[in-house]
């Protein structure tokens, strides 16, 4: 599991960028304009401001604006960022020298929205806190300027990252882990500055005016949620997996349908407990998901919310797998316990309650393995029947095939059993396990009294080059049978080719199967 990079396409909206929200402003309480307030032409803007000093930098910023964005127009990016560099320098300078004047927060939300544009984004976060901090900040104003802050913070992070100068941010799973130990560490640098700024953006983001617009129409297009996820994402990155739990959790239950961030959250959350060992904690919250998810769910169907409803049934299919999982994990272990009745109703339960699960025909064909081993054929026979009814296309299904095939030869019908091996070797010519068909069906004749029947099977296996060398010693024995077999049946020519095929059997070290190999020997030498 890898951290994606969620970097903000950051719009280069001017003047036409904001608008008015009332409450402060012109025919608000204060004076004092919030960073929401479209800030008027250049022309307009100067006659405002009774500094001389004041009204030469707007203009000179205005220049560089002016010309930046001509270069915009013409495709010269580098020039345009230079330009927007040049003028969000002149505002900063002027913001400093001016510090009470009441066009400080949209002229300060301005000037970090050029330096974002010009890839500077230190500079960004740092004008951007200064709405923040602003004692006459609204918590409209105060949510614009943390989210640009954290936009710009971000930034930062992933250009470090690029440039080898900051740890990338990773997600490994437990898995993945192997068991290395943990080693919390606080975030460095930019990435515990992204996260600093992005809580208190959280914090304020329900009165961000700019979550009313198009995602395509704003300087930040990243959500509260998105924003949330990614500072969890950079806790667990670092090792420090209660805390981001602690923000997973209230991420999933803030924004528990916002497409694409809790189908993110909710494996990490899992993870969280996994890489701490705490399997109890994990099949809890598994639960508790499940509960809050299906809740969602049906309060969303209620509400009419179509992509509300589409993301939370999304989690609930996911949740379903990590249970499936979950329980394949508690089969496994009562199967290792010894306990294999116990553990086959676990597998079973996974094909029943998840049937459409990619997991659901190895849980049946789990199922069949343990119920063989309890002793209990007919189960066995039943699960691996469900299989070949069910997945007939699966990658188990030849193997159930087979276990159809062992569980009548158990229960005495050798002839039911050779008929099925009869059928996977017909069915699946080139199968990892047709070796061991060949061999028992060869047995399974043999057993019912078909001796020519028999005799072709043994010979098919002892003399294919693959059988052979996977167990010379099997494939001596088969060979040597076969011909026993084929003298019965007055066949002699197909006995001596056989015997004759057993007395050259190469690595064979039995006991048994090297005092054949000689009878061979003596019986092929004594046709001649």
């Amino acid at each position: 599991m890898t951290t994606r990079p969620r970097i903000a396409a950051l719009l280069f909206l001017f003047g036409a960028a904001c608008a008015t929200a009332g409450g402060a402003g012109p025919g608000g309480k204060s004076r004092y304009m919030q960073a929401h307030y479209k800030v008027p032409d250049t022309k307009t803007l100067a006659a405002q401001v009774d500094d001389d000093a004041f009204r030469g930098k707007i203009n000179d910023a205005a220049t560089h604006l002016s010309r930046g964005q001509q270069a915009q127009e013409s495709g010269n990016s580098d020039q345009a960022r230079a330009e927007f560099a040049a003028a969000a320098d002149i505002y900063r300078s002027a913001l400093d020298m001016f510090r009470s004047t009441e066009w400080r927060m949209p002229l300060a939300y301005r000037t970090a929205q050029l330096y974002l544009f010009a890839g500077r984004a230190e500079d960004a976060a740092a004008m951007a806190m200064r709405i923040v901090s602003d004692l006459e900040a609204t918590d409209a104003s105060k949510a614009m300027g943390a989210h640009a802050a954290a936009a710009a913070w971000q930034q930062a992070a992933v250009t470090q990252v690029k440039a080898g100068q900051l740890e990338p941010v990773r997600l490994p799973t437990a898995d993945q882990r192997a068991g290395k130990p943990l080693a919390p560490t606080t975030p460095p640098g930019a990435w515990k500055r992204f996260v600093d700024t992005a809580d208190v953006y959280v914090q304020y983001a329900d009165s961000d005016p700019d979550l009313k617009k198009p995602a395509n129409e704003r300087l930040v297009p990243s959500t509260p949620a998105q924003l949330a996820l990614i500072a969890g994402e950079v806790h667990y990155a670092f090792d420090n997996m209660e805390e981001a739990r602690s923000r997973f959790d209230r991420l999933l239950r803030r924004w528990p349908l916002e497409a694409g961030v809790a189908e993110d959250a909710v494996p990490l959350y899992l993870q969280t407990f996994l890489v701490l060992k705490d399997e109890a904690g994990y099949r809890t919250a598994l639960a508790g998901l499940r509960k809050n998810f299906e809740d969602a769910a049906a309060a969303a169907q209620k509400e009419k919310n179509e992509p509300g409803k589409a993301v939370a049934d999304k989690v609930l299919a996911q949740l379903g797998r990590y249970e499936a999982g979950a329980t394949f994990e508690q089969g496994s272990a009562l199967l290792a316990q010894g306990k294999p009745a116990e553990a086959a109703e676990r597998f079973e339960a996974i094909a029943a309650q998840y049937p459409d699960s990619p997991d659901a025909p190895l849980a049946l064909y789990n199922a069949s393995v343990a119920w063989t081993k309890a002793e209990k054929q007919d189960k066995a026979a039943a699960a691996a029947t469900a299989i070949l009814e069910k997945y007939p296309d699966s990658r188990v299904a030849p193997s159930a095939m087979l276990s159809l095939a062992t569980v009548a030869s158990r229960k005495g019908d050798h002839r039911g059993s050779a008929t099925r091996y009869a059928a996977f070797l017909e069915k699946y010519p080139d199968a990892p396990n047709r070796c061991l068909a060949l061999q028992n069906l060869g047995y399974e004749y043999d057993v019912v009294g078909e001796k020519t029947q028999a005799a072709a099977r043994y010979f098919a296996f002892g003399s294919e080059a693959t059988c052979a060398k996977e167990d010379p010693n099997a494939a001596a024995r088969a060979l040597y049978r076969a011909g026993k077999l084929y003298q019965d049946a007055k066949q002699r020519a197909k006995a001596t080719e056989a015997f004759t095929a057993a007395s050259k059997m190469q690595g064979v070290t039995d006991e048994v199967a090297k005092s054949q190999v000689e009878d061979a020997k003596r019986i092929v030498k004594r046709a001649k």
